[in-house]
């Protein structure tokens, strides 16, 4: 037999145990704590390829944003060597042993469905933890999904996963690439849209829907037949596969299918909430079925509001802030911290803080419009990461009726808040007025900026995003 490889002098590689499109996870031995590991490397046809720095730079990614999240829901990364050129990578993570819910699906099909609340539960709070330190994973599917044998769950591979904040890492896809899995994308991943915490639960939703009906909501031979169904298509109702489905649990699983981010429900959280009426009341901490794997059932927290938690100590190191009373004083320690929450992509927190000084920027009168019209404006961008596209774009045409009367149509202002305000027509599927705001803006961007500006880029991007829809959705 021939001696494992070793890594990094440490890590002995002693079996392959997935392959995906970037990496290759192997099973490891910890030769100085002597335990189990696994081990994730660049595959080696990637490292000399054309692309092999957007690569490199997708694997930093990912185990910067992996070593983010801690929850038992959540592999955890134990170490990272992230120097040098891509062969000599890698990335140390719990391993964990047992059996992906693909696999469950290919050999059971539907399953019981409080066995399927039960594991939606538990995917429902790993995602909240990550939506929570602002980290949205863009590829929930069966293969991702993990049941181990202790009848936890865990949520596998953040490889595409995105953060919200000004201090996201930069977009590393390139202009019309769909990076994802067609099968569970939701519908403003094929579009280019705005990618919200609701872009988890779409997927979500489709895996709800296949393992309570044994089908998944959408097929086609290929990726445009699925992105033609995703985006237009309305799933068949649940009770037409299964009758026994509850009527509540089938709204809430079509909810999650909704074409608008904004008409899903609002959080991970939420969802929580309205599955723990369909576990049952009496149980013994796990679920048995005959031919399917244990499972835990998750501790879960006290139902409530989607407010956010008030950590002890903050990131960056910023308090939680909550509106304070009216006042004339302290406007610039004040900015400076929503500025700060909203970097660090804590939205809701710096929405209220936005809010808040924009009213009392109003009360000062004509020396506080400007700064008014700034905090409109960022509570808009926040209620955008926070997938409220509807209230986004009412405020947003609100503050562009007032800006247009009273500066050029090509003041900078003007031009970014027209940009927003055309994206999120296109989000809302608004699709006709998209292209006309759009169109405009892009020869405006073009004319004042040039054709290779990052504003008109996006317009650009935009504008073919939508016209490369199939027929018939390019309207409400």
């Amino acid at each position: 037999m021939p001696e494992p490889r070793i890594i990094a002098k440490r890590y002995a590689l002693r079996e392959s145990i997935e392959e995906g499109g970037m990496g290759q996870v192997w099973r490891a031995n910890d030769l100085i704590l002597g335990r189990d590991v696994a081990v994730k490397l660049i595959l080696d046809n990637l490292a000399a390829h054309r692309d092999g720095d957007a690569v490199v730079e997708r694997f930093r990614r990912e185990v910067r944003v992996t070593a983010q999240l801690h929850h038992p829901g959540i592999p955890q990364v134990y170490d990272a060597f992230l120097n040098g050129t891509a062969d000599r990578m890698f990335m140390v993570m719990e391993l964990v042993q047992g059996v992906s819910l693909k696999q469950v699906i290919d050999t059971s099909g539907s399953v019981p469905t409080v066995w399927a609340v039960c594991l939606a539960l538990h995917i429902c709070a790993a995602l909240h933890h990550a939506h929570d330190v602002h980290v949205i994973h863009r590829d929930i599917k069966p293969a991702n999904i993990m049941i181990a044998v202790d009848g936890t769950v865990k949520v596998l591979d953040f490889g595409i996963a995105m953060a919200l904040g000004l201090d996201a890492p930069s977009r590393l896809t390139k202009p019309q690439q769909i990076i994802g899995s067609p099968h569970y994308m939701a519908p403003e991943q094929f579009d280019a849209g705005h990618i919200t915490p609701q872009t988890d639960l779409y997927a979500l939703g489709v895996v709800l829907y296949e393992l309570l009906t044994g089908e998944r909501p959408f097929d086609g031979g290929n990726v445009v037949n699925l992105m033609c169904a995703h985006v237009l298509q309305q799933p068949a109702p649940l009770r037409s596969h299964r009758a026994n489905v509850d009527p509540q649990l089938e709204r809430l699983v079509l909810e999650l299918l909704a074409k608008r981010a904004d008409a899903r429900p609002s959080s991970a959280r939420h969802v929580m909430d309205e599955l723990l009426g369909h576990l049952p009341h009496q149980h013994h901490g796990y679920l048995s079925f005959p031919g399917l794997p244990t499972l835990t059932v998750p501790p879960v927290l006290m139902p409530g509001p989607d407010t956010p938690r008030v950590p002890a100590v903050a990131s960056r190191g910023v308090r939680h802030v909550l509106p304070e009373p009216v006042s004339t004083e302290g406007h610039t320690d004040r900015l400076g911290t929503a500025r700060a929450l909203f970097e660090a992509g804590r939205l809701s927190e710096a929405l209220s803080v936005y809010e808040a000084l924009a009213h009392e920027f109003d009360l000062l009168g004509v020396q506080g419009a400007e700064d008014a019209l700034t905090c409109r404006i960022q509570a808009a961008r926040c209620r955008i990461g926070l997938g409220q596209h509807q209230r986004a774009l009412s405020d947003l045409q609100r503050e562009l009726a007032q800006l247009r009367a009273h500066r050029a149509p090509t003041d900078t202002v003007v031009l970014e808040v027209r940009l927003q305000a055309g994206l999120l027509l296109r989000d809302v599927h608004r699709f006709a007025e998209s292209v006309q705001e759009l169109g405009s803006l892009y020869n405006d961007l073009v004319g004042k900026h040039g054709p290779d500006s990052a504003l008109a880029n996006q317009a650009r991007d935009a504008l073919v995003a939508i016209r490369r829809r199939p027929p018939g959705g390019r309207s409400i």
